[in-house]
């Protein structure tokens, strides 16, 4: 008993602090605002499973994360997509915190395209540890899709903890459940809109806007904003060959400054 209280109260404690059922990683998202849940790459392992299907190489990936120059807010994730002949797999790894404490999850990943519709499903594990008194787990699910309209238009949406998964039989310890939906419009080769809203049920919404533009070849800009609380970002893409380089930095009005990192490398496509 006295072990669940404090878990309660340090969860409740670092709550805003911590990704609290969402789990964006990949510099592209944070470049435009994370408004990334139509992305066709292999970062929708972590933004929109239900776009896993669209990725067409075999990617190894990692990201890092520096959260308002504070060391125990640090991220990483990192993962592997693999291209079969109907269905694109993926596995993902991704760590918040320190050793006092930290937010541990790992998924397994599966998409598949019919005609215009893709769809993923996702199995998580995700763990809380405190070094003083333990760790708690639980398995969720995590079920989404990307839908071509036009061809200058898709639709995507995502839902995690389709389950409602619980730490503990405590109704304090419950882990969020989080719905998201969004457009992608592209004008030409080089443009990119995307708007996104998301809702944690026990949350008010939360809007994004982001932009994306090829200013030369193997180059990319990015922005993008976001409310609740307010945040705007900055990013740049290169791509050259079979290595991804990109950068980010977002700035949220209540917390400070994030900067993320990430490297992609092709192993083959489709």
């Amino acid at each position: 008993m006295r072990s669940t209280l404090i878990f309660i109260s340090f969860i409740a404690c670092m709550n805003g602090y911590s990704q609290n059922g969402k789990y964006p990683m990949g510099a592209r998202n944070a470049g435009i605002g994370g408004a990334s849940i139509v992305l066709q790459d292999h970062w929708s392992l972590f933004n929109n499973i239900g776009a896993l299907a669209l990725s067409n190489s075999n990617v190894a990936f990692v990201s890092y994360q520096n959260r308002f120059n504070i060391s125990e807010f640090q991220v990483v994730g990192a993962g592997y997509v693999h291209v079969f002949e109907k269905v694109v797999s993926g596995v993902g790894f991704y760590r918040f915190g320190d050793d006092l404490f930290n937010e541990q999850r790992v998924n397994l990943a599966i998409g598949h395209k019919l005609d215009h519709v893709s769809l993923g499903l996702s199995i998580d594990y995700l763990q809380y540890s405190i070094t003083t008194v333990g760790s708690k787990g639980a398995l969720l699910f995590e079920f989404g899709g990307v839908a071509e309209i036009t061809d200058k238009i898709q639709f995507g949406a995502h839902i995690f903890n389709v389950n409602q998964a619980k730490l503990s039989t405590e109704e304090q310890l419950k882990l969020p459940t989080v719905m998201k939906a969004g457009v992608s419009f592209k004008p030409s080769e080089q443009l990119m809109i995307n708007i996104e809203t998301e809702k944690d049920l026990d949350f008010d919404e939360v809007f994004r806007l982001g932009l994306e533009y090829q200013i030369v070849e193997k180059i990319y800009l990015r922005t993008g904003f976001g409310t609740e609380p307010f945040n705007s970002a900055f990013g740049v893409g290169f791509y050259p060959k079979q290595v991804q380089f990109d950068y980010s930095f977002s700035n949220d009005t209540n917390l400070g400054s994030l900067h993320e990192m990430s490297v992609s490398y092709l192993l083959g496509s489709k």
